[in-house]
């Protein structure tokens, strides 16, 4: 199968240096299976890795990367390169990671272009068409090299020399192709590591010798399925490798587990198997050594046949014989109980298909052999219920790291109470199905608790102190307000991003005397009043000196930390809030609304009393209501037959100078009006109270002047007597008061009882001394006596 170029950045990752992480971080310029013949023209000088793999150019000439000068990646396997410029490279000082594999290369001694890269770390020139091994001059020079993958058909002694110098990391031999072999061809290569893809040929024993001898870590792939080449482990006087893998083999059960006991009879201290198929089930060999390994491992094992005896896997597995035991990737539904105390520290069943009835022995008997375990990693299996997981391993008195994370667990008090192995420090729950529940079952000793990626929504405020807890991660859950630590008050570190929080309450902090690291960052922040107290509690706990007391460590902060609402704050940082405390104080906002407001009432009281406009406003509406009753009571034409006057005027003989040098002038000399004046208008001879009458019959409106003296005059009794009569006679308002002065209504006699009435039901135009606010009072007047009456000639006709 072709390799791509992110199999080439995936092994330079794996296998020797770190730093590629930021290559992985750039873009890759990708010019992959484009049928090219040659390198594109044009390349932009910011390149830095380019994937030409997969294409059919043949030739690199000293100018297709002279416009590259910071190319750093450069794959070019599954080609057909038959030459390569000795200058080829000259522009490109930077290049770290070269790939020529699978191409048409054929002079290992002759490859004088590497003289110009001086800085290559990683090189491939494995698949070409190599006759022999012989590594010219030119790889002497490369002196950062680390990782070299080679192939040929020929590996003879002397062929490595110029290598001699260089200590690798890793050497990749691909074997496939290999014809001859040289015995201790091998044993001048100096590097840590050593990959040898197998041919499954008998040359595979001779190249397993020598690298037994000469490398500390060997990873054999695709060895035949009677893997012979771990045979040679005793066959060779010295034995230099302590970690062994083996990948991609498909073997029987038998062969398996020889091989197995072969290399545990070895100074082999780490094992591990990889893409592992076993076929034929049957006539395994049981482990029967005391050498105890420091780790094996097993990953991504399938088995062929469908009926077997699974626990006769499973003994196999678990009663290996080391410290760090690893099952995974494997679709395993159990996993058994180890025979005697099991020396296992580490023991790792990730990504399976285990249920929580693993390690059980029967209904009534749990696991109690696994003693010295330290750390067991569940991840990624078929786990449902906690209760009955922690029955399972609640006797594995050593235990202290629990990693049950991507599983579907849950846990309700109905499942019962939680028993826990006495030691356990660190507890994995993330990714899993739980709510606030899981509190109540938690270990006492707890000191580290990832609760991330469930469903909790709250912390309880009843759960049993947790006095040893230090770290709380609960990321990405449900929480609506940050927990307090009322049941954590030893709490260091606590972790509630991309929750659910909008409007935190400062106290929970308060109950947090320990915290030092708090991440809040990625909540949707409502940056209201709500916020605005605890907003500032954490950019002064953050900006605080980490010595202090009370100084806090914010994770993400402040970029991580930002409005989402109201509109006005949206994606503003948390750092950036500020609301004025008048904005969320009710009592400050009231008394700042209230005091101007009370002050210009009080001002404006002032003026208007100053300048009278109650007065002139009370003067205002009834001139308007006079004018609106004057419009809507309008007479026809023949209901004013028979009035020859717009008023009579009513007063006391003592108001007769007001009358006659103020009333009289002003309605008759300005305004036209005809007023029916007794010392005028009364005709000799009648009886006054006959001309009273006469006057009241004949006048539209009837005004009365009110003062002190009116009420004393006996006369001015009887006019509004007879007025009032007529009032109801004609069925029309036509009484009109003028208060001459004041008039209080207890200085009223009681036989004035209909004008006590009056004044207390209907309003009166008040007389003012003032000049300036006369001409309303006349106004007001005017516009209640106003009508059009019949001429006197229009009478008489």
């Amino acid at each position: 199968m072709k390799l791509s170029g992110w199999w080439l950045v995936s092994v330079y990752v794996t296998c020797f240096h770190p730093s590629l992480i930021l290559a992985i971080k750039r873009i890759i310029v990708n010019y992959s299976s484009q049928n090219l013949s040659s390198v594109p023209p044009g390349l932009k000088p910011s390149t830095e890795d380019l994937d030409l793999s997969l294409n059919r150019i043949q030739t690199l000439s000293a100018k297709d990367f002279s416009t590259t000068p910071r190319l750093h990646f450069l794959n070019l396997s599954w080609n057909i390169l038959e030459n390569i410029d000795r200058d080829a490279f000259n522009s490109t000082p930077a290049l770290e990671i070269l790939d020529l594999s699978h191409n048409k290369l054929q002079n290992l001694s002759d490859q004088p272009y590497l003289l110009k890269t001086g800085r290559l770390q990683f090189v491939d020139l494995s698949s070409n068409m190599f006759s022999v091994m012989a590594l010219g001059r030119e790889f002497s020079t490369l002196k950062h090299l680390q990782w070299l993958g080679l192939s040929a058909k020929s590996i003879s002694n002397q062929d490595f020399t110029y290598i001699a110098n260089l200590t690798l990391k890793t050497l990749f031999i691909n074997a496939n192709s290999l014809q001859t072999y040289e015995e201790n061809s091998l044993t001048e290569v100096h590097s840590e590591k050593a990959i040898i893809a197998l041919s499954k040929s008998d040359l595979d024993i001779a190249v397993a010798k020598d690298v037994f001898a000469a490398f500390k870590e060997v990873e054999f792939t695709q060895p035949d399925s009677g893997m012979k080449v771990i045979q040679q482990i005793h066959r060779r006087g010295i034995l230099r490798t302590v970690s062994l893998e083996i990948s991609k083999v498909e073997t029987t059960w038998e062969v398996l587990t020889s091989g197995v006991n072969t290399i545990f009879q070895s100074s082999i201290q780490q094992l591990s198997f990889s893409d592992l198929t076993m076929t034929k089930m049957e006539g395994g060999t049981l482990l029967s050594t005391s050498h105890i390994m420091d780790s094996f491992s097993t990953t991504r094992a399938s088995v062929t046949e469908f009926i077997f005896n699974q626990k006769e896997l499973y003994d196999f597995f678990i009663n290996m014989p080391a410290r760090n035991v690893s099952l995974t990737q494997t679709p395993i539904i159990f996993m058994t109980c180890p025979w005697t105390v099991s020396q296992i520290e580490v023991l790792d069943l990730s990504d399976c298909a285990l249920t929580e009835n693993v390690f059980s022995v029967d209904p009534d008997t749990e696991c109690s052999t696994l003693t010295n375990l330290v750390k067991l990693v569940l991840r990624g299996n078929n786990l449902k219920l906690l209760r009955p997981l922690t029955s399972r391993i609640h006797l594995m008195e050593s235990l202290q790291h629990i990693d049950l994370s991507q599983n579907t667990l849950t846990y309700s008090e109905e499942q019962g109470k939680c028993v826990w192995p006495p030691k356990v420090v660190q507890l994995d729950l993330s990714s899993n199905g739980f709510d606030q529940s899981v509190f109540k079952c938690l270990p006492d000793s707890i000191r580290i608790l990832n609760l991330q990626s469930n469903r909790v929504t709250t912390v309880l405020s009843d759960l049993r102190v947790l006095d040893d807890l230090r770290v709380l991660d609960l990321m990405d859950n449900r929480l609506l307000d940050l927990p307090s630590c009322q049941a954590f008050p030893n709490l260091q570190k606590l972790s509630v991003r991309s929750n659910s929080i909008n409007s935190p309450l400062p106290g929970a902090l308060e109950t947090c005397p320990h915290l030092e690291d708090l991440d809040l960052s990625r909540n949707s922040f409502i940056c209201t009043c709500a916020l605005r107290e605890f907003a500032a509690l954490i950019k002064d706990r953050a900006t605080r000196p980490r010595g202090e007391t009370l100084g806090l460590t914010l994770g993400h902060w402040p970029e991580g930390y930002r409005c989402s609402y109201p509109e006005s704050w949206s994606n503003s940082l948390l750092e950036d809030f500020y609301l004025p405390e008048i904005s969320c104080n009710a009592w400050i906002l009231a008394i700042t609304i209230l005091i101007p407001t009370i002050t210009l009432v009080v001002a404006i009281s002032l003026i208007c009393h100053r300048l009278d406009v109650p007065w002139y406003l009370k003067m205002m509406w009834k001139w308007t209501r006079a004018k609106h009753h004057a419009i809507t009571s309008q007479r026809k034409t023949e209901d004013l037959e028979g009035l020859c006057f717009h008023a009579f005027v009513s007063y006391s003989q003592k108001n007769a100078d007001w009358v006659k040098s103020q009333f009289l002038p002003k309605l008759e000399g300005d305004y036209g009006l005809r007023v029916c004046h007794h010392e005028r208008d009364f005709i000799p001879g009648k009886t006054i109270i006959q001309n009273i009458l006469r006057s009241i019959e004949q006048s539209r409106r009837c005004v009365f002047v009110l003062s002190s003296h009116f009420v004393q005059s006996e006369w001015c009794h009887y006019e509004l007597y007879f007025a009032n009569h007529q009032r109801v006679t004609r069925g029309m308002d036509s009484i009109i008061l003028i208060l001459l002065e004041p008039l209080p209504l207890y200085l009223i006699p009681s036989k004035y009882y209909q004008l006590k009435s009056m004044m207390s039901r209907r309003t009166y135009l008040e007389w003012p001394p003032e000049g300036a606010k006369q001409k309303l009072f006349w106004a007001n007047l005017r516009a209640a006596l106003q009508a059009d009456l019949p001429s006197p000639s229009e009478r008489e006709e």
